[in-house]
């Protein structure tokens, strides 16, 4: 523990003279702690420090430090960085100087001094010594402090224009209003096509009590990976997920592939995606579809993870309004009051139709699986052990998920996605759906 208060004496003495004076009486003292912190002897004032900054920008901020602590070794109070050294390292934040190398730098500094002048000290010095030690430590934390504030402020205001204009250039662009001009005005390059990345972020488990914290750190993790690994794409996000157009580059679609990953991961749960690639006059339709290929992924309770228009395009026909769609839809209408054999069959069909993880699935017995099968080809006609009435089955089914709510809710959730806070579970209950709840199994021993 300090043997002294740090505050007891008003300035510091050091070998019997104020510790102030032995920094003003060392030969080039800024020179010599810039030749320590560059790990060079002499250099230019033109020469780029190891951080990246000038060497004679780097002087100015020495020399400001070293104001300091010649303030905190004559008892003068420091109440925060200097607002010219401050926009100093402000101006580094914004030319991408590395935080961590700046403190590092501070501290290499701040070491300096003190050995400087526990060099200078004789044995009688060791209070003083204490003293000067509790003084710069507290300067070093104040000063820290201030680069980091600066840091955080040019950081802020920079992040916030760069999702500002990627959302901006992301309107124009889905809006069909997008120009040269206003990507530059945006601050982005225009790209002659896009990959149009449909997102829908999973939803806060219902009753988890988090009251959507969870889901607004969600989107701020999202919105920060959109700003790493290069150029930042346009998009317009919210907590419920959003457009992302990637720029391609490359006739592949392997850029969104990487950001989807990047993305899943950003969001620590699984992920739901829809892509459509477009030129760059077809991306106000490119999103329209996108958009709804996620809602048809949802609403068919798809496992969650990048689909692209070939992994849906049947499904995504068969939904299409119209009286095709209206008619296939009819076919399942008398299972309406029964949901429990409509919940069957969406179950049965999900699973590829294996009767045991079926059964499983439902809690039934593997008999009841095959009863409640029967009658289902009975009330509608169409029997799920033949491939013609299989297909017209599964279209109804799909097609029955746009016309009929009731038949939405019989879609079945797959069994890896049980979990409350899987985007398939969040998706029925943001939709106010609730899974068919099961029923006492039939005696397994009928027909």
């Amino acid at each position: 523990m300090p043997t002294s208060s740090s505050h007891a004496i008003p300035e510091l003495e050091i070998a019997g003279i104020p510790a102030v004076t032995h920094l003003s009486r060392t030969p080039r003292l800024s020179q010599r702690l810039l030749d320590h912190l560059a790990g060079t002897d002499g250099a230019e004032s033109g020469v780029t420090m190891p951080c990246g900054v000038l060497r004679r920008e780097a002087a100015e901020v020495v020399a400001g430090c070293l104001d300091l602590v010649a303030a905190a070794l004559q008892g003068r109070t420091v109440r925060a960085v200097p607002e010219p050294l401050a926009s100093r390292i402000e101006g580094w934040a914004a030319e991408g100087v590395a935080l961590e190398a700046v403190q590092h730098a501070t501290h290499l500094g701040f070491r300096f001094v003190l050995d400087l002048l526990a060099g200078r000290s004789d044995s009688t010095d060791s209070p003083m010594m204490v003293a000067a030690g509790q003084r710069l430590a507290a300067l070093l934390d104040q000063v820290n402090t201030g680069f980091t504030r600066a840091y955080l402020r040019e950081l802020r205001a920079h992040t916030a224009a760069r999702h500002a204009g990627a959302e901006a250039l992301a309107t124009a662009l889905i809006s069909g209003t997008s120009t040269a001009e206003t990507a530059r005005e945006s601050g982005f390059r225009s790209a002659d096509s896009y990959a149009v990345l449909a997102l829908a972020l999973p939803g806060a488990a219902a009753g988890s009590g988090d009251d959507g914290i969870e889901t607004r750190r969600r989107l701020r993790r999202l919105r920060a990976e959109l700003c790493l690994g290069g150029e930042m794409p346009p998009a317009r996000l919210s907590e419920a997920g959003g457009t992302v157009l990637v720029p391609q580059h490359r006739p592949d679609d392997s850029a969104v592939t990487h950001l989807f990953e990047r993305l899943r991961s950003a969001t620590r749960e699984p992920l739901l995606a829809t892509v459509v690639h477009a030129r760059h006059d077809e991306v106000p339709d490119a999103t329209r579809r996108a958009h709804e290929l996620l809602d048809l992924a949802q609403r068919l309770h798809r496992p969650a993870r990048l689909y692209r228009i070939a992994d849906l395009a049947v499904e995504y026909q068969i939904t299409r309004p119209g009286p095709a769609r209206r008619q296939l839809a009819t076919a399942l209408d008398p299972l309406l009051s029964q949901p429990e054999l409509l919940q069957t069959l969406a179950t049965h069909l999900a699973n590829d139709r294996n009767r045991q993880i079926t059964a499983r699935a439902l809690y039934i017995h593997a008999n009841t699986l095959d009863y409640r099968l029967r009658r289902i080809a009975q009330h509608t006609g169409l029997d799920p052990a033949r491939a013609d009435d299989l297909w017209h089955l599964q279209a109804a089914l799909v097609a029955g998920a746009y016309e009929t709510g009731s038949m939405a809710a019989a879609m079945p959730v797959p069994a890896s996605a049980k979990s409350p806070g899987h985007p398939a579970v969040a998706v029925q209950a943001s939709a106010g759906i609730r899974p068919v709840p099961a029923v006492p199994a039939e005696p397994a021993g009928v027909g």
